[in-house]
């Protein structure tokens, strides 16, 4: 196999080669001579199409075993071989491996004799199959005349498995040391790895002489209390296991003065109890006499895991004016005292100042930390069976590619197209982007000058997404990007007829339902500036990544600027395409609407992500929900109310876009605010009525996207099909009308005015076949 390489069990190799033979390259390695009879050997090649192993299983009767017998698991089709092995003082011995106490088939097996200087001789026989079968599981049985016999059982399996050993799952640890462990049985080998905090961390495991039985342990906790999860897949199953820790500490306390009171806050793990005590004189520390009047202790909150906050007030007497206290928080790892840092407290004006600092401390910080700056599209790690079981991917960790970077004086800036909190999306030409002397239009992606380190590492984080997502014809492609010796800038592709919903809106006096429409209302005499695409009249016959619409062959430039229902359709087959190249990728985009996919030249649509620059301060569309503005009429139920994304409820935004698209642009949810009633409505499983220019076909599409349970809904993929098969029809009908439309009448030269023989043969009627194509009702 191409880049091959060797797992674990290769690592104690003597000797590697490498060569070329017929343009394929051969990697081979050797053991160790002390290894070559080691009971279980094996090793895996993987190139980036997949991974392949062979092992070699060896009963050595001249070595007694603790245990009488021993297993080998392998997978159907997979190469069984077991070799019996035996030395004995002189060559007047016999060995024999046997299957179920039959004779294996001489066809099988094979044998081997060496002799040794001392007279001494090593027997082995090998029994082989190219391709094990359920029907090869059992006891395999090597026998001597000179040793006693011994079995080994393997067992032929239908699939891969990974086993956890049930194990405690919560731990409380002081500052001692402390390894999370997991043990597991798996066949084939795993990959595995720990996660913590949407960080990823490498798994080192452990192996036990068969090879399948397995220990991992994660000692990088760095004693922060938290989740833990163990991932673990082979090329058939995948399995997680969570533990969660909780680190004991001393607890940390903060004293504020209130309006005739004092407040003491800890934070610690377990949670702490109070004593308040006075001081003897203003500047002393020895304080002794404890306080047991004018205290309330509330009950300790947890504020995460491994985090308990306490408190207790203390009531100031009003005929006080100056004293000095102490507050005492103690839990089982210690005792920490707090003392204010003037001994004598003016209570009534300490009150005064602290508050008018709270309050412009409280300000600046809802200003400054309001937004925050994250990418709309986002690369999910799913970490178990169900939909929702995943973490985000922080591409902060990862290395960025510098085969992207492009010289930032190539690039010539021209109009601003957006702008919004944290930066903006300008017009430029970037010479030699593609290929040296030429200039392409582009859209560079920047920060605003006056921007912070956390969302220059956003941007950065976004950059090496793009790169790691790839190229598609359905969403705005990354072409480079410039990131030393300046500031940060993407350089996207740039889409010349802007935002698919003012291009819906524009085009609303130019839509007609057929072709045929626009036909009988121009009569033909904007005909030759149609292209009809041969491929696209034998679309019915092709598979549906192969669709190309009619439309997208028009002139855009010509008076023939119009818009027809195969356009709509057109436009909710390519966002589908996109949407499921992004869902293939495990990307999820949080902000799916006609506001985000944008128009370039051919009527083609591509997917992008406004977020740096759109002003959703005075975006109506933008709701604010607690500290952030969400486009909540777009949102999915269990985004709304569990802030939860997932590929269905991109799935969900994807309906609300169709109901835009075939709406030409109105408003989702037309005469509807959203308030109580509102989430009340969508709690409800209420649904938007059919939009005018919606097939009930469509509609039905945009019911399925919209089911409550985020399970019910259909995927990309089934969305591509079904849209696939309704744009085969439609297509189907404008050839018949066109066909109907254009029919020459009769006359000497048997063709119509102004249409040519050429352009009648494109007109003929295309055979509406599709043996995938199923619309549901």
């Amino acid at each position: 196999m191409n880049n091959c390489a060797c797992n674990y069990s290769c690592l104690n190799k003597i000797h590697e080669e490498n060569g070329e033979i017929d343009g394929i390259q051969k990697v081979q390695y050797e053991l160790h001579l002390s290894e070559l009879f080691e009971t279980y050997i094996w090793c895996c090649a993987a190139n980036d199409l997949g991974r392949e192993c062979a092992s070699l299983f060896t009963i050595d009767l001249s070595e007694r075993r603790a245990t009488p017998s021993a297993e080998l698991l392998l997978k159907v089709g997979e190469p069984l071989l077991i070799r019996c092995r035996a030395v004995y003082r002189n060559y007047k011995f016999g060995i024999n491996l046997s299957f179920e106490n039959k004779e294996v088939q001489q066809s099988r097996r094979f044998e081997g004799l060496e002799y040794q200087t001392d007279r001494s001789a090593i027997r082995i026989q090998y029994m082989f199959t190219s391709a094990a079968r359920k029907g090869d599981s059992g006891r395999y049985t090597c026998s001597s005349t000179a040793h006693p016999n011994q079995t080994a059982l393997v067992t032929v399996l239908e699939k891969g498995f990974i086993n956890i050993t049930d194990s405690r799952e919560d731990f409380e640890i002081g500052d001692e040391e402390f390894c999370f462990e997991v043990n597991f049985t798996a066949y084939p080998p795993v990959k595995c790895m720990w996660l913590f905090s949407q960080k990823t961390f490498p798994c080192k495991q452990s192996h036990s002489e068969d090879g399948h039985s397995i220990s991992s342990k994660f000692c990088n906790h760095q004693h922060r209390s938290g989740i833990y999860v163990f991932y673990a897949e082979n090329d058939d199953t995948v399995t997680t296991k969570k533990f969660t820790l909780y680190v004991r500490r001393k607890p940390e306390v903060t004293m504020q003065l209130l309006f005739k009171q004092i407040s003491c806050i800890a934070d610690s793990y377990p949670a702490s109890s109070w004593v308040w005590r006075n001081c003897p004189d203003l500047n002393s520390s020895n304080c002794t006499e404890e306080i047991k009047e004018g205290i309330q202790n509330f009950l300790p909150e947890r504020r995460s895991l491994g985090s308990w906050i306490s408190s207790s007030i203390l009531d100031v007497k009003e005929t006080a004016t100056t004293f000095s206290v102490e507050c005492c928080a103690s839990n089982l790892v210690g005792t920490v005292s707090s003392l204010p840092d003037n001994a004598a407290l003016c209570v009534f004006a300490g009150f005064i100042f602290l508050l008018i600092v709270f309050l412009c401390v409280l300000i600046c910080h809802k200003y400054k930390k309001q937004f925050r700056y994250e990418s709309q599209l986002q690369m999910i790690q799913v970490i178990g069976p169900l939909d929702n079981e995943y973490i985000y991917i922080d591409f902060r960790e990862y290395e960025y590619d510098l085969k992207w970077e492009f010289p930032r004086e190539n690039l010539e800036f021209g109009q601003v197209l957006g702008s919004g909190a944290f930066g903006k999306v300008v017009n430029a030409t970037a010479y030699g982007i593609n290929k040296a002397g030429d200039s392409v239009q582009v859209a560079v992606k920047m920060l605003k000058e006056k921007s912070d380190t956390s969302e220059k590492d956003a941007l950065m984080s976004e950059l090496k997404m793009m790169t790691h997502i790839g190229s598609h014809e359905n969403i705005v492609n990354l072409l480079g990007a410039c990131t030393v010796s300046g500031p940060i800038y993407l350089i996207f592709e740039y889409c010349c007829y802007g935002d698919l919903l003012n291009y819906l809106r524009s085009k609303r006096e130019k839509f007609h339902w057929t072709l045929t429409d626009i036909f009988k209302q121009h009569n033909f005499s904007f005909y030759h500036n149609i292209c009809l695409d041969q491929n696209s009249r034998k679309g019915v016959h092709l598979k549906y990544d192969e669709i190309k619409c009619a439309s997208r062959q028009m002139d855009e430039d010509e008076d023939f600027n119009v818009l027809t229902f195969e356009d709509l359709l057109c436009f909710s087959y390519q966002v589908a395409k996109g949407m499921e190249f992004l869902e293939s990728k495990s990307c999820i985009h949080r902000d799916l609407a006609a506001r985000n996919i944008l128009v370039t030249h051919g009527k083609v649509m591509k997917i992008c992500d406004f977020g740096l620059a759109r002003d959703v301060m005075n975006d109506s569309n933008y709701i604010v929900q607690g500290n952030v503005r969400l486009p909540v009429k777009w949102m999915a139920p269990e985004s709304l109310f569990e802030g939860m994304y997932t590929m269905k409820s991109d799935v969900w935004s994807y309906g609300i876009l169709l109901w835009e698209i075939f709406s030409l642009g109105v408003n989702p949810y037309p005469g509807i605010q959203v308030d109580a009633n509102f989430y009340k409505l969508i709690k409800s499983g209420f649904k938007m009525d059919r939009p005018y220019y919606a097939t009930k076909h469509v509609y039905y599409v945009m019911q399925s996207c919209w089911a409550l349970d985020s399970r019910r809904r259909p995927s990309f993929s089934q969305l591509v099909s079904s849209l696939a098969c309704q744009l085969v029809e439609a297509e189907g009908a404008v050839y018949q009308n066109m066909k109907k439309t254009v029919s020459p009448p009769k006359s000497n030269n048997k063709t119509s005015p102004g249409v040519s023989k050429d352009e009648e043969s494109l007109l003929s009627p295309a055979v509406l076949q599709h043996e995938d194509c199923h619309v549901e009702k």
